[in-house]
């Protein structure tokens, strides 16, 4: 016991020693500090007494003017960055464009060629390395389905990949030379070196998350992608930046805590104060950014997120410098055009003075119908401007909601009429708030025929261009056909590349084949006129009762049965001399199946929920060129589908030399 006590005094003192030389070494560091900012405090504070703080534009720190010329340097090195990013883009999209524009003229030669099939080694080359690039980025192995969980699922390995380079420079650039050692004549400065270096990598990421949240936006312009598919990395850099600010604030204020100087500091100068407003405005707006708090109430979210924006540059022209207040400038410069484009083209769009038509009331009547699974058809007839399929129209109707802009898929394709204006519907699920009223007002509407007054913003969006692909495979679940119908009614309206199409429209009821049960039998009757082969499965996944039926359009699906019960069929006409092509010279000539007749089927099929390889595989395998698959529905199935596309495009080895043609993903997802 003695010598246990013994050893316990002695472990006792040398923790004594030990925190006793800790504490000498804090005080001789803070005593250091406090020599250096007593000299450079006394200048400012002198500043302070003589003159208004507005004249010390805002970050008159003593040393910073240092570090200027360096961080500015960092500064604008960023935005080069941006530039020379958005030019590869752009020339990317320009090869894209004048690809797809020799496949039309290779098309109209030689009706019996396959364009899109690699001819020389620069397009096989170009083609290579495009697969290579598809199959990296388009998996998404890990996601969530669960109410909360499904605000957690990783982003697709793509994604991930942009991600991860652009966070390679920010860390560059925020500790290239920052690091000084004991020896170095700036030693003291050690803090506040990083301080402001962080600043000017905070400061310099601001104008871009403005400029990614434009819809009149010059990426979209260049680069030819919509703002919608760019939003995520609106958000990703606005973490970024409040990960850099924390850097920021975090080293001045452990600089002042040397100093014994943290209360002064921030009595003595505003711009503090205005800086850690700034920095709680972009935790909040980070924050409530966040998928959960989105969903809750959209609305909401939108205005007090605007508000949040505006606020944010105030507070950050009161802090930043004169010199950098350039930052600012240029993020109020974005969204002032973005706003002034909105209204003048919302403006001229509802006043009809774009569409050139003759004198009409201002804004647009549409009729709604509910439909089955509470589904509302929005139909605004005679309208006076086009769209494409795929794109979407910002929605509202002053009586119903007068203040409230909702997103909303143009569910068809434009078919001009003899008066140059087509008919324009929406369809959408009545889920809660806008959706909800529209779908009471469309019961209410039903027997009266009564119409709204509907204001509209748009179309808006990049769809994808779909005319210069062999083959298109097309998956909509449920309410997601409001996007892939309209894109195989224009393929199957304009003659193109493509050859063979495949829908696969997954529903839980029979009852919804309502939706688009007499478009789709349009369609395949139609097909004959194109010469396309067009493959329709509708798979209904819900056992129906026993003895029920749905009928649409004359086509009833009855009791469930593991087989399909409806089938239309079309031939197209081909010429004799295609049609009496002889089994051998088929073998010898593997391209002269596209001469062979191409029919089209609608089938309905009560089933289980398809997999994803079953609607994809099959149609790939027999491609002779390349393969364009569009999905749109829910987190899973597109998840599932990325994953799949870049598995099968590493099985099959696509332009490695095994003759596979390439593939191509395109994904829409419920909500951005």
């Amino acid at each position: 016991m003695y010598i246990t006590s013994l050893a316990n005094e002695s472990r006792r003192y040398r923790e004594d020693q030990v925190a006793e030389r800790d504490a000498r070494e804090h005080e001789q560091e803070k005593l250091a500090y406090n020599g250096c900012w007593i000299t450079v405090r006394s200048g400012v504070i002198a500043k302070m007494n003589g003159m208004d703080m507005a004249s010390m534009g805002g970050m008159d720190m003593g040393s910073q003017s240092l570090f200027v010329s360096t961080n500015q340097a960092i500064a604008r090195g960023y935005w080069y960055g941006i530039a020379s990013i958005t030019g590869l883009f752009t020339i990317i999209r320009l090869v894209s464009i004048a690809q797809t524009r020799h496949r039309l003229r290779r098309q109209e030669k030689d009706a019996h060629c396959i364009p899109s099939r690699p001819r020389s080694f620069f397009s096989q080359a170009y083609a290579t390395a495009t697969a290579t690039i598809r199959e990296l980025s388009y998996a998404q192995p890990i996601y969530f389905t669960g109410r909360i969980s499904k605000y957690f699922s990783p982003l697709p390995v793509g994604k991930w990949l942009v991600l991860a380079a652009y966070w390679t420079v920010i860390l560059i650039f925020l500790w290239s030379n920052t690091i000084l050692k004991p020896k170095d004549a700036m030693y003291a400065y050690k803090w506040e070196k990083v301080g402001f270096r962080a600043a000017w990598v905070t400061i310099a990421q601001i104008p871009f998350i403005y400029l990614l949240s434009m819809k009149f936006s010059p990426l979209t312009f260049l680069t030819g992608t919509s703002y919608e598919r760019i939003n995520w990395l609106h958000r990703w850099t606005a973490r970024t930046v409040f990960l850099t600010a924390i850097v920021h604030w975090s080293f001045f204020l452990h600089e002042w805590w040397l100093a014994d100087f943290v209360a002064l500091e921030i009595k003595m100068m505003p711009m503090v104060r205005y800086g850690f407003g700034a920095f709680g405005t972009i935790a909040w707006m980070v924050l409530s950014g966040f998928g959960f708090f989105r969903a809750m109430s959209y609305e909401t979210f939108v205005a007090q997120h605007i508000a949040a924006a505006a606020v944010l540059l105030w507070l950050l022209f009161c802090h930043v410098p004169a010199y950098a207040r350039w930052n600012v400038w240029l993020s109020v410069a974005f969204i002032a055009f973005d706003w002034s484009m909105r209204i003048v083209w919302n403006t001229l769009r509802n006043t009809h003075l774009l569409g050139g038509s003759k004198m009409r009331a201002p804004g647009y009547s549409a009729r709604l119908e509910a439909l089955p699974g509470d589904m509302v058809r929005l139909t605004i007839s005679g309208t006076d401007f086009s769209w494409k399929a795929g794109q979407h129209m910002y929605l509202t109707i002053p009586r119903l909601r007068p203040l409230e802009l909702h997103p909303f898929t143009i569910a068809n394709a434009p078919s001009t009429s003899k008066e140059g204006c087509s008919d324009l519907t929406m369809l959408v699920k009545a889920r809660s708030g806008f959706s909800k009223s529209l779908h009471k007002a469309a019961l209410k509407s039903q027997d009266t025929g009564r119409t709204y007054r509907a204001l509209l913003s748009g179309p808006w969006g990049v769809p994808p261009d779909l005319r210069s692909y062999e083959t298109v495979v097309l998956i909509g679940s449920s309410s997601g056909a409001s996007f892939v119908v309209p894109l195989l009614q224009e393929l199957v309206a304009k003659r193109t590349c493509v050859r063979k199409i495949s829908l696969h429209w997954i529903i839980r009821h029979g009852e919804h084949l309502e939706w688009y049960g007499d478009t789709l039998t349009s369609i395949v009757e139609s097909a004959r006129a194109c010469g396309v082969s067009v493959q329709i499965t509708v798979h209904v996944t819900q056992v129906l009762g026993a003895g029920s039926s749905v009928v649409t359009d004359g086509m009833e699906l009855k009791e469930a049965t593991s087989h399909p019960v409806v089938e239309v069929e079309t031939r197209s006409d081909q010429s004799s001399s295609s049609a009496s092509m002889s089994s051998a010279e088929d073998e010898k000539t593997p391209l002269s199946r596209a001469h062979l007749p191409r029919t089209s089927s609608l089938t309905i099929a009560n089933s289980s929920r398809p997999t994803v390889e079953n609607m994809i595989r099959p149609a790939v395998e027999a491609a002779l060129g390349e393969t364009a698959v569009v999905v749109c529905g829910g987190l899973s199935i597109t998840a599932q589908a990325r994953t799949f596309v870049a598995a099968l495009s590493d099985e099959r080895a696509v332009h490695k030399g095994t003759g596979a043609q390439g593939l191509f993903l395109f994904t829409e997802t419920y909500g951005w």
